[in-house]
């Protein structure tokens, strides 16, 4: 079945959860627990963030010799701008451009096929679960896979890779920070004294996010809509 090979030596694997909603963590942490309580040859130790600045201070802890090897995190989380995050997929990228032995598990809520192709495009996680098709099992199931090496994602996610298109849907941190800037108030014009972009760049950026988000009205606000409606925002 879904069974770790037994080993004769215990595995032990650093886990960094980071959910703003406490149930859902200690959901992640039962099911953690069942799996060592059938696995005796596996071992957890649980590190749990509700914020960004949670889990950027449990990173700090690890290195070479304390490793950081599955990071299950969610893409709606209060922005953290002054560190560059602006959603889980944010701190993604960090993690896996500083650990590269990590396995990357996003779990969302977001289910529209835009978000999930440009998830795939800029960080291609191990797992990827969309929460309204989860159970307990299916966490379970998403965590042995990881540990085999073997990518685990959920039935809209694999849905959403079937119906794959040639359209270039990746949203860039750049764009991203455009549009969360432009949701807070910030005027176009002054983008550029923010972002490392002139004027002539933003305006073709905003164009192209409005080809890509099928957006036909020239305001900002049909376009923060759309973005929000298709979870970038």
């Amino acid at each position: 079945m879904n069974k770790i090979k037994i080993d004769k030596m215990t595995k032990n694997y650093n886990v960094l959860l980071v959910d703003d909603h406490p149930i859902i963590i200690s959901a992640y942490k039962q099911v953690f627990k069942k799996v060592e309580s059938q696995n005796s040859n596996l071992s957890f130790k649980i590190y749990e963030a509700n914020s960004f600045i949670d889990a950027l201070n449990h990173l700090k802890r690890f290195n070479q010799k304390r490793k950081l090897h599955l990071l299950l995190v969610d893409l709606k989380l209060a922005p953290a701008p002054n560190h560059n995050l602006l959603s889980g997929e944010d701190l993604a990228l960090q993690v896996k451009e500083s650990f590269t032995e990590v396995k990357i598990m996003i779990a969302t809520t977001y289910h529209h096929n835009y978000r999930i192709h440009s998830i795939f495009k800029s960080l291609n996680p191990d797992g990827f679960l969309v929460k309204g098709d989860i159970d307990e099992k299916e966490i379970e199931h998403a965590i042995l896979d990881l540990l085999e090496d073997t990518p685990y994602y959920s039935k809209t996610v694999r849905n959403a890779l079937r119906q794959y298109v040639s359209n270039d849907l990746l949203l860039d941190r750049l764009d991203r920070q455009i549009l969360y800037e432009l949701s807070q108030g910030t005027k176009t014009k002054d983008l550029s004294n923010i972002l490392p972009l002139s004027s002539a760049g933003i305006d073709r950026r905003k164009k192209r996010l409005k080809e890509i988000l099928d957006v036909i009205e020239n305001d900002d606000k049909t376009l923060l809509q759309k973005a929000k409606d298709l979870g970038f925002l």
